[in-house]
């Protein structure tokens, strides 16, 4: 190959080939393909600084792109098929002469030794050979449908003799001498930093990644026997064994025996050799060890394939062996990917052999509490776990459940040593954390390990492990009887333990029904007492984050209304403050601290829907809203305070999703709700009274006089008011405001003067931060359409509701003219003069068939007037004065395109 720009020139044809439809053209591009195919091995590339921007070595690249080419082309023309066949079989034939002609090693005691024994350029093609190899093996696992099933034979044959020992011993030690070399110039040197990036990345060069790559495609062989080509890159194979049964009848599939036979051959002799060792397995680094271990977990899948389809020539016995030896050895099973295929496999041998169920019944527990695993590799144990005890009965299943149970219990010695008292931070009065050898309780699973911490993690496990059975299970009694073993154990070891409990117990009740779920939390909110009591912040962090998750799981699930009703009532419940003047402080802010902590799990549970709440015509649920809003002031919980201030993020959260604090519906009713709501008036004392007062003033300084007038219960709801609007406000949203002045007790009173003080300052946060860029969304059409809504409050048959729009529009025009230069805000203003210029038409030529409400598609606007014909007209005057002010102002400072626009309006 010439240059880089070759090179590119050719990836560019591989990455297009899939794409091509013409037979002509895609026989072509084959033809021009097939001679770089067929050199690859040993394609010679021009050193180039741009060679760093392809990942990992050029030849893995060229050759994978290639094959791939080649094998799309064959499988999308079928006139092309045995071209591009030919074309593969002739460079795996290539690769096999230049690997039979490679150097044996010798007795050379080093590895560095072994490129100046066998020469440089011969480890060098050695090197070429071994990279490109992996790239076709590559391509190959992914397209391996393109092969018929005798062909897939001919395809393994042929990849055995290339992948010989003598050849594999020789691709270790060239690699190991590259790594080891301290050439700084030439091919060597250019070798070397390959190496580095391969190891970097994970997959150290060596005999291991092409036995890694060998065993893809034999997986992919053997899985086509049981899925479909585009199930192949998709499903886990062994996911899919545990889903159907019975798998595949091979008398349909000719020479599919031969295959079997094959594969089954392969695969023992790799287990033989990862077990045993040999030559080109000395492993040195970690990620040499996960590429063995990820080989293994490839081949024990295709033995398994091979026992579930032809147990006659595969032997069960030996792969009962392989899993008993791995899951036992701590060092295998801390792999992922080995310890997955393992775990599953014992799952599918159960259902395919069921005299089997029983013995894994058994085996997969003392896994999970004798192995210091990683909390995924549980989740999967338990899943594999519930599997196989589903096989065999429910009974069965509640017999595991218990037997898990059990670990968690302590022994008698360990309660003596508990009663001369409890570790602190305990909910109850604990037992003792020594681990224990035999259960009181007769459970066959024994736990025999040392040290505190090491004691606790696997009680952890245990713990998760239950959840996944009873999740896996899907079962609500099984659901609810795992729930009731867990909560049983709260309090018996240690505070880690119960952490661990009262975090998956919430992974287990989003699962379940509603009865299990009510009780949970109930239990939240006793042990969150407890913890705020005793100020514990580890449990306080425990409960905060199961409510987290459950907030997560459930935003989706028909128990959403219930955990939403259950933390707004926890909100409202805390903390009654006393009326007495002697009420006690601290009372008042352990139920600030306790209502705090359900902040961010209600915030997390609203913060994701993306529209208006689905509930929000619910009466309860809106009232429950504005009454948490009430709360959280009469406990001081402001953006102000300390304890707000902590939880800002939540409250703005909050704000956003709330609707206002006011019942829309009572605006032609005589009496305020606000005189009527209970929560308004906790805590209601002269020393309480004044000091929300004082609170207040400092928010709305200009009605210090309007303030003091007022009663407790308003001065709590304006100060709600203010809180909820502004924080709304600096989220982007000022228009809510508006909602506030359709109730009875601001007609004429001092809480008119106090909420039209508030709107002005809602449209003042809002025009601060959106001028300053703080909005999560300050672009010009979001203003356009706040000014829109006010615009339409303009024309409210309220008359108190049009003058507070009016004034806040225009406080909008003259801060920023351009809202009024959008399409949404001058085809409403416009429109709106239109409505209302009808609406009093019709008081002449429609006089006993009126209507009050209007709506304009054109403006997006909608709005419902007065059945007082004269106030529709004094409207439309003092709107069209307005209007005509507004767009007099926006012309005289805007530019001339914009002028236009509005002329044209």
């Amino acid at each position: 190959m010439k240059d880089i720009s070759e090179l590119e020139v050719l990836l560019a044809l591989c990455k297009a080939a899939p794409l091509i439809e013409d037979v002509k053209r895609a026989k072509n591009l084959l033809d021009q393909l097939s001679p770089y195919l067929l050199e690859a091995h040993a394609q010679s590339i021009k050193p180039s600084p741009f060679l760093q921007f392809i990942e990992l070595s050029p030849w893995e690249a060229l050759n994978s792109s290639l094959a791939t080419a080649t094998l799309a082309i064959g499988l999308r023309h079928s006139s092309l098929h045995d071209q591009a066949l030919e074309n593969l079989d002739r460079y795996l034939h290539n690769c096999l002469q230049t690997a039979n002609s490679a150097p044996s090693p010798g007795g050379e005691d080093s590895a560095e030794d072994f490129v100046q024994a066998v020469g440089a350029d011969h480890a060098l093609s050695i090197a070429t050979l071994s990279v490109s190899l992996v790239g076709f093996l590559q391509a190959v696992s992914k397209y391996c449908h393109f092969y018929t099933v005798p062909q897939r034979v001919r395809l393994l044959t042929l990849l055995r003799q290339v992948l010989n020992e003598l050849f594999m011993v020789s691709v270790e030690g060239t690699f190991s001498s590259l790594r080891a070399s301290d050439a700084t110039a030439g091919s060597l040197h250019m070798w070397r930093s390959y190496a580095r990036r391969y190891a970097a990345s994970g997959r150290p060069l060596g005999a291991m990644l092409l036995q890694q790559g060998y065993m893809r495609v034999v997986l992919s062989c053997s899985s086509l026997q049981i899925i479909g080509e585009e199930q192949l890159q998709m499903t886990d194979i062994i996911d899919v064994l545990m889903s159907q049964h019975p798998y595949v009848d091979l008398n349909k599939y000719h020479d599919a025996g031969f295959l079997t036979e094959l594969l089954t051959e392969i695969a023992s002799q790799e287990i033989t050799l990862l077990e045993d060792g040999a030559d080109y397995l000395q492993l040195g680094s970690v990620w040499q060890q996960r590429i063995a271990f990820a080989t293994k977990a490839y081949t024990l899948t295709t033995y398994l394939i091979c026992v579930v389809t032809d147990e006659e020539t595969a032997e069960l016995e030996n792969l009962i062996a392989w899993l008993e030896d791995i899951v036992t050895d701590p060092i295998q099973m801390s792999d992922d990917t080995l310890a997955a295929a393992v775990l599953k496999s014992m799952a599918v041998v159960a259902k395919t052999f069921p005299s089997y169920a029983t013995s894994f019944s058994r085996l997969l527990p003392r896994f999970i509490v004798h192995g210091s695993v990683k909390s995924e590799i549980v989740d999967i144990a338990a899943h594999s776990l519930a599997y196989v005890l589903q096989l065999l009965s429910q009974d069965a299943v509640i017999t595991g459940l218990y037997s898990l149970g059990n670990v968690l219990s302590a022994s008698s010695s360990d309660r003596a040593a508990a009663a001369s008292g409890p570790p602190n931070g305990s909910l109850n009065a604990p037992r003792s954390t020594e681990y224990f050898k035999q259960q009181t309780t007769g459970s066959s699973i024994s736990l025999d390990i040392g040290g505190e911490e090491e004691t606790t993690a696997v009680y952890g496990n245990v713990v998760r492990a239950i959840v996944g059975v009873a999740t896996h299970c899907q079962d609500e009694k099984i659901t609810a009887l795992a729930l009731s073993i867990l909560l049983q154990k709260l309090g018996r070891i240690n505070i880690a333990v119960d952490v661990h409990i009262i975090r998956e117990a919430g992974r287990l009740v989003a699962s379940g029904g509603p009865v299990e779920l009510k009780s949970l939390l109930k239990l939240y909110m006793r042990i969150g007492h407890e913890g705020a009591v005793q100020r514990n912040d580890t449990l306080l962090a425990a409960v905060k984050r199961a409510r987290i998750y459950l907030a997560t799981a459930l935003r989706e699930s028909p128990l959403f209304p219930v955990y939403l009703m259950h933390l707004l009532e926890g909100v409202i419940s805390k903390g009654d403050v006393h009326e007495s003047d002697n009420s006690h402080q601290a009372d008042v802010e352990l139920a600030a601290l306790e209502i705090a902590e359900l902040l961010e799990p209600l915030a997390t549970l609203l913060v994701e829907q993306k529209e208006t709440l689905s509930l929000e015509n619910d009466q309860d649920i809106v009232r429950l809203h504005r009454e948490a809003w009430f709360n959280m002031i009469v406990h001081n919980i402001t953006p102000t305070s300390k304890i707000g201030q902590q939880h800002a993020n939540s409250l703005r959260a909050l704000a956003m999703r709330s609707r206002p604090l006011i019942a829309e519906d009572r605006a032609d009713q005589f009496e305020s709700e606000i005189e009527l709501n209970t929560v308004l008036r906790r805590g209601m004392s002269p020393p309480h009274t004044a000091e929300q007062k004082s609170r207040l003033i400092t928010l709305l300084p200009r009605c210090e006089s309007a303030i003091r007038t007022l009663s407790y219960p308003k001065v709590i709801f304006l100060h709600a008011a203010y809180m909820v609007e502004t924080l709304r406000a600096a989220g982007g949203d000022c228009t809510h405001i508006l909602i506030y002045f359709l109730d009875p007790s601001l007609n004429g009173s001092a809480m008119e003067i106090c909420m039209a003080a508030i709107a002005d300052e809602v449209v003042s946060i809002f025009l601060s931060r959106t001028l300053h860029g703080h909005q999560s969304d300050s672009s010009t059409p979001n203003i356009a359409k706040q000014l829109a809504q006010m615009f339409t409050g303009c024309c409210h048959r309220i008359p108190r509701v049009q003058q507070v729009a009016s004034s806040c529009a225009d406080k909008i025009v003259a801060s920023m003219p351009s809202a009024l230069c959008q399409q949404s805000s001058l085809f409403a203003l416009l429109e709106l003069l239109s409505i209302m210029w009808m609406s009093c038409l019709d008081s002449e030529i429609d006089e006993y068939d009126w209507k009050s409400r209007y709506v304009s598609d054109r403006g997006k606007v909608e709005v419902e007037l007065s059945d007082n014909f004269e106030l529709r007209k004094y409207t439309l005057n003092v709107f069209y004065k307005r209007a005509k002010h507004w767009v007099r102002s926006v012309i005289n400072i805007a530019p001339l395109d914009v002028k236009g626009l509005l002329q044209a309006g």
